[in-house]
């Protein structure tokens, strides 16, 4: 299992080689979301450990909203980066999804492929998928 961040940079890295059109932080956020969902759906285990809450505009993932609100609406345009372990403060890494790892370079592609569309369908379809069974869809309230 990943972290949020690893699993980001390969969105972020196939949107820098051009491979994904106007990456913003809200799209990449509904990305992770269904490959999040793919991954359980499939294997039963989820593709990184973080932990999405419910936003406005649907599933949120805080460390991510956070690392990238800078943007705002516009696009994406480097890697994020966490601080290393190491003494020295200023060291920064790029988490990555190492090469040798196809499975879920794939489930990324296929992501791309399959919801890499414009943001306002992702949205729409973000906020009535079902986050588990029996749980009201994203953008409900307890009174709807």
């Amino acid at each position: 299992m990943y972290s949020a961040f690893c699993i980001a940079n390969a969105f972020i890295r196939r949107a820098l080689d051009g491979r994904l059109r106007d990456l913003n932080s809200m799209k990449l956020q509904k990305l992770m979301f269904f490959a999040q969902a793919w991954r359980l759906k499939k294997k039963g285990i989820p593709l990184f450990q973080d932990t999405f809450l419910r936003g406005a505009n649907g599933p949120v993932l805080p460390s991510i909203d956070f690392q990238l609100k800078l943007y705002g609406s516009r696009r994406v345009g480097q890697l994020v980066t966490t601080l290393t372990a190491h003494d020295d403060p200023e060291r920064w890494n790029e988490p990555f999804l190492p090469p040798e790892d196809r499975s879920s370079w794939d489930l990324v592609d296929a992501i791309i492929y399959a919801h890499g569309r414009s943001l306002p369908s992702l949205c729409r379809i973000s906020r009535i998928y079902p986050t588990r069974p029996g749980r009201k869809p994203w953008g409900t309230t307890a009174r709807s």
